[in-house]
Order: C-alpha cells, then sequence, then structure tokens
C-alpha cells in the first residue's frame, strides 16, 4: 500500500472545521457511497446491507443540525452523545460540529451514576440517548440526586442534573415527550441544506471533550480542538494505513477516541465505513457473535480493534486446531508448517523441499481462515487501545493475516505510531506519525509526545493539566517505552502500574500477563505482588473455549460443573504457570496463583469500556482472595 493521494483528503487539508472538511466532502462527492450497515433482527438471522451516499447522510445532518439550532444550541454549548456506535451517533455528532458546539461522548456502558458525573463536569444539557437501557439512566439522573467524586481541590457532592433537551435514536416510553432523530431527519419540513457554521469556530475552537477510563480515579475530560482531529485524520491518511480507496469496520464504541478516528476518517476522507447491525433495539449491550458475522460479511478492507478481539480470534483458531475432526487436523498441520516458515525466514534460512511444497498446498486453507474471520476483501487489521501481544501477531502473520499495531492516547487525539502493512516490526507500535516527536525521558525512560494533534489539557483539572503537560508542549504518557535505531517505538509498561515486590525488584505486569493469555483457556491474568515477597496470579477461564478442549479430549464436564475447581482445569493452569515460570528471573516467578468463578467484565466494573483491568478496583474485590495466597 502506497501513501493516500492528497486528493483523498484535501477537503481536510484546507478545512477551518469538522463540519467544514464534511461539507466539502458532501458537495465534491454527492453520489459517493459513505458508509455502509447491516439490519437483522438476530446475531444468528440473515443480514440485509444498506448503503448511503454523501448526500442521503448530508441531508440528515442538515435537518438534525436545524432541530438543534431551533433547539438553542450553538457555538460552545456542549452536546452528550450517550450510546454504542451506530450511524445516528456520526450524525447527530456531525449536526453538533455544524453548529460549532462541543460534543462529549459517553460509554453506553457506564452506569446512570458515572455517565452523570461526566454529564455534569462537562456542562451538557442536550443529550442523545440511545434506547430504553440509556433512558432509565436519564430518568434515574433526572429524579435523584447524582453522586459527584472528589476531584483535585473540588469535594465531593451530590448534584441535580438539568436536562434541556433529550433525543433518542430509538423509540422508548422511559421518558415522555422525547423526539427521535428518525423523525427528525425525514421531516421534510425542515431544510436539506446546512445552517452556517459560526464563523469563530476554527481549528484552535473545542470540537470534544473525551473522558479517560478512569482506571485510577474519576475520569478525566480531555480538551480536543478541531485542529487535533483534523490533524489526525491527514496524519493517518498521508502514512497509507488506511487505503484512500478502501473500506474500515467500525463497531469499537465511539466514546473512545480511537474509534472516533476512524469515524472521522470515513466521513472526511475517501475511505468509506462498515457498520455492524444493530440487533437489540432496547439494550445497548455488544454481541460479540454478531460482530463477528458482520465482519466477516461486511468484508471491510481494514478491520481496526482493540487487541481482544485478536486474542479471541486466535483462541479460537487454536481451539479448533485442537480437535480430532479431519479438519482440525488440516488446520493444526497448516499451522504448524506456517509457524515454522515464519520462523525459518525471521532467522534467514529457507524451509526444506518437503516442507516447502506443503506451505505452498495449505495456502488455501490459510486464505480460507481469513475469509472466515475478515471476509474476502480484507486486506489487514490495525490493532490500538492497548497492548497486543506479539506472540498473538506472529501467530496472525504466520497465516498471512497482517495486523498493523499502532499507539496513541484520548491526550494524543489519538494516534501517533503505527506500523504499516509493508513497514511494520512485531512488537513495536511502529514508527511516529508525521510532525509527532517522540522523547524518551532518560529519568525513567517515559515517552512523551509533543505535535499538532496533542491536545494541551483536562476540563476543570489544573493541577492534572500541569503534572502531565511540560512548558513548552510535551505531554507525559505515563507509559514505559524505547526507540530502536530506526525509529519503531517499543511500548514496556505503565510506569504506575509497575509492580514492586518487597525485595525492590520492579515487574511490568502487563507482559507476563500477556504470556498467559496465549493459553486459549486463559480469559485474563492479573498479576499481583506489590509490596510482598512474592509474585501470585488471579485467573479467570475462556469457558467456552476449555469447555470445547474438554470435550474434544473426551473429558466429561456438565453445563453446571464450575470449571475453576475441576481437576482437569486445575492441571492445566498449574501446566501453564511451571511452563512460564521456566522461563522467568526466580523474582518475576509465579509462587501460588487462584482461578476465580467469574469473568472480568465491563458489566461487573472491572474493565473500562475499551477492556482494559481496573487494577485497584480487582485489588479491593478481590482482597481476600489475594491475602489467603500469602497465608
Amino acid at each position: 500500500m502506497t501513501s493516500a493521494e492528497p486528493s483523498h483528503y484535501a477537503n481536510v487539508k484546507d478545512a477551518r472545521n469538522i463540519a467544514d472538511a464534511f461539507w466539502k466532502r458532501v458537495a465534491r462527492e454527492p453520489d459517493t457511497v459513505i458508509y455502509r450497515y447491516a439490519l437483522a433482527s438476530s446475531a444468528s438471522s440473515a443480514r440485509v446491507w444498506r448503503e448511503e451516499t454523501y448526500r442521503d447522510a448530508g441531508v440528515k445532518v442538515a435537518r438534525l443540525a436545524h432541530y438543534l439550532k431551533g433547539r438553542g444550541v450553538g457555538a460552545g454549548t456542549t452536546v452528550a452523545i450517550l450510546s454504542s456506535t451506530r450511524t445516528e451517533w456520526m450524525l447527530a455528532d456531525m449536526a453538533a460540529q455544524t453548529l460549532g458546539a462541543i460534543v462529549v461522548s459517553v460509554y453506553q456502558s457506564l452506569t446512570a451514576a458515572e455517565a452523570g458525573f461526566i454529564i455534569y463536569d462537562s456542562k451538557a444539557s442536550f443529550v442523545f440517548i440511545e434506547n430504553e437501557e440509556q433512558a432509565r439512566k436519564i430518568d434515574w439522573l433526572k429524579t435523584n440526586p447524582c453522586p459527584i467524586p472528589e476531584r483535585e481541590d473540588i469535594p465531593a457532592s451530590n448534584e441535580r442534573l438539568n436536562f434541556s433537551t433529550i433525543i433518542a435514536f430509538e423509540n422508548i416510553s422511559t421518558l415522555s415527550g422525547i423526539d427521535v432523530v428518525r423523525d427528525i431527519v425525514e421531516n421534510r419540513s425542515l431544510p436539506c441544506s446546512p445552517p452556517a457554521t459560526p464563523a469563530e469556530i476554527d481549528r484552535s475552537s473545542v470540537a470534544s471533550y473525551v473522558y479517560t477510563s478512569g482506571t485510577t480515579g474519576p475520569p478525566k475530560g480531555v480538551i480536543q480542538t478541531h485542529g487535533n482531529h483534523l490533524t489526525n485524520v491527514e496524519q493517518a491518511a498521508i502514512s497509507g494505513v488506511f487505503a484512500g480507496d478502501g473500506s474500515l469496520f467500525l463497531y469499537l464504541p465511539l466514546a473512545h477516541s480511537f474509534a472516533r478516528l476512524i469515524y472521522y476518517i470515513g466521513y472526511l476522507t475517501s475511505s468509506s465505513l462498515v457498520l455492524p447491525a444493530v440487533i437489540d433495539h432496547h439494550s445497548s449491550k455488544l454481541d460479540l457473535a454478531s460482530i463477528a458475522r458482520d465482519i466477516r460479511e461486511g468484508s471491510a478492507t481494514v478491520v481496526p480493534s482493540v487487541p481482544r478481539l485478536f486474542e479471541k480470534m486466535a483462541s479460537a483458531i487454536k481451539t479448533r486446531a485442537a480437535g480430532t475432526g479431519l479438519s482440525s487436523k488440516i488446520l493444526r498441520i497448516c499451522l504448524k508448517n506456517s509457524q515454522k516458515q515464519q520462523a525459518n525466514q525471521s532467522a534467514g534460512r529457507p524451509l526444506g523441499i518437503i516442507d516447502s511444497i506443503i506451505f505452498t498446498a495449505l495456502d488455501g486453507i490459510r486464505r480460507k481462515v481469513s475469509a472466515q474471520l475478515f471476509g474476502p476483501n480484507f486486506k489487514h487489521g490495525v490493532s490500538g487501545g492497548a497492548r497486543l501481544d506479539p506472540e498473538v501477531n506472529k501467530f496472525f502473520d504466520a497465516l498471512g493475516i497482517t495486523i498493523c499495531e499502532g499507539y496513541g492516547l484520548t491526550e494524543t487525539c489519538v494516534a501517533t505510531h503505527v506500523n504499516l502493512p509493508e513497514k511494520r516490526r512485531i512488537g513495536s507500535v511502529g514508527p511516529a506519525f508525521k510532525w509527532v516527536e517522540t522523547f524518551i525521558s532518560p529519568d525513567d525512560n517515559e515517552i512523551w509526545l509533543r505535535g499538532p494533534n496533542i491536545t494541551q489539557g483536562y476540563l476543570n483539572r489544573p493541577k492534572a493539566t500541569a503534572e502531565a503537560w511540560t512548558g513548552d508542549g510535551w505531554f507525559k504518557t505515563g507509559d514505559v517505552g524505547r526507540l530502536d535505531d530506526d525509529g519503531f517505538l517499543y511500548i514496556t509498561d505503565r510506569k504506575k502500574e509497575l509492580v514492586i515486590t518487597a525485595g525492590g525488584k520492579k515487574i511490568p505486569p502487563t507482559e507476563l500477563e500477556g504470556v498467559f493469555k496465549r493459553y486459549p483457556f486463559v480469559s485474563h491474568a492479573f498479576l499481583y505482588g506489590d509490596g510482598k515477597p512474592y509474585c501470585v496470579m488471579l485467573f479467570t477461564i475462556n469457558d467456552l473455549e476449555l469447555r470445547a478442549q474438554l470435550q474434544a479430549e473426551g473429558i466429561t464436564v456438565c453445563q453446571e460443573d464450575t470449571l475453576s475447581t475441576h481437576p482437569a482445569v486445575l492441571k492445566r493452569f498449574e501446566q501453564a504457570v511451571s511452563e512460564v515460570n521456566e522461563s522467568l528471573a526466580s523474582y518475576e516467578t509465579i509462587k501460588r496463583f487462584i482461578i476465580l468463578d467469574e469473568d472480568f467484565s465491563i458489566e461487573s466494573g472491572l474493565l473500562t469500556p475499551t477492556l482494559k483491568m481496573k487494577r485497584k478496583l480487582i485489588v479491593q474485590r478481590y482482597s481476600q482472595a489475594i491475602d489467603s495466597l500469602y497465608d
């Protein structure tokens, strides 16, 4: 893939603001498809694929913008969107951007109180909600004081929230007198040409508040400007990681900056979007089986995702290969042969004649695996949001499936580094985007970044802003890493998450946890050892994969059996710990472990919406289990 031609993003390069870039695209390519989306009643039902052009989307955005303007939305007004990813989310955002409003994105998985804090902190009184699940949260906030946590010099309090306008994406009954986006965009009495964007809205104007996941305290609202967003779209286009004539699958929550970048690339450049079906019109909970099907059937050329999706796919392939049927045996031979080829290539050795013949003969199997996962048009995946285990990446690479790992934070709006299909090093997050400077602090190897896409601070948090940004524009990421001689960045861990044992040894937890997650039966691994004489591990089980493995091996496990205490399961984990310990320094080895009865999840409050573990909360919830490992 070569870098995108300037014509693919010329409207971005010359735009005064996000809305300007969008409306230039509408005028230039009215009949070009902007997105495709699936319609389905369930995960297993047949899909009907629909598409819309820039002209179609432009009319909807214009009518919605006129509606909002009539309700008092204008330059600087804060508009919240509480919803999972869907076409209406993007229409609402672009309508608000057209009016110069500031959009605050709220994860659909947050509780009413968590969402209420963000709405309160950002001073949003205009709120888009997705469905009944989100309506119940707003109803609770309308009738109950919202607990607002302490932050910096502001004490905790209970606050009543006021909502001037609430607009829904679905028909709801929980709240009365609520307009629905579908009715607004089909209202022919509203103009189909957009209202003028206020003249004062330029690249320095605030476009959005995006709140961090809150793994170490109350979420912080990152102030992102129009210039931050537009620059990052241009940087991505220049890099060539997204083909100018390709499509991007968008399922990640749009409350996250990574997904927001994908959305803007699809809306503002010649790349188009592919979106999964909304199969539950009352709840915002994701159905991963349905999304996996839509990834395959939608067959976008690029699939951006957090690492968890790729980890799950790799586990599923390994589990299938462990079966006893003929297709499993063939797949097992394919995996072994492909990995041997990869190892020889890395070492600069050619395959033997027999292995080369087998490798060529199995090319159809590798293509079939790729098509079954991603569809026939797939070119490569892009992994971001968290560290991708290099072994998972190597696993896919051996099958001819390219995953380009990248890096960025909400505070860097968003991507700063990325591997390219023709220029990548597995284990790194790639070289820097154009205009991004990278500095490794000599004191502690912390990564500092500077550039036009880097934001300038947190909303209402002057102390946190002063701690994270230097006076000359460097943002201190909190990540520890290194640069190689060719400028490829390697992330080794989070500065604040290092485990420091009683003996003063510093252990990066995510790297060791990632080693255990290579075992298909492990869903999550959590390392603990702060101030302790040795390290222990909390494990959760990949239930479906493990039951399939046991069944394939003829081990009877009833559905009601508790896997965490099953002798065959305990033996697997003991063997895994023993194998991993052999490659570790003595102070890193896992002396004891426990298998938890439940997995970590967003719903349990132990994972962030981007599937990062909330380490502090995990320690609090399982303190007795952890203490028992030191008895």
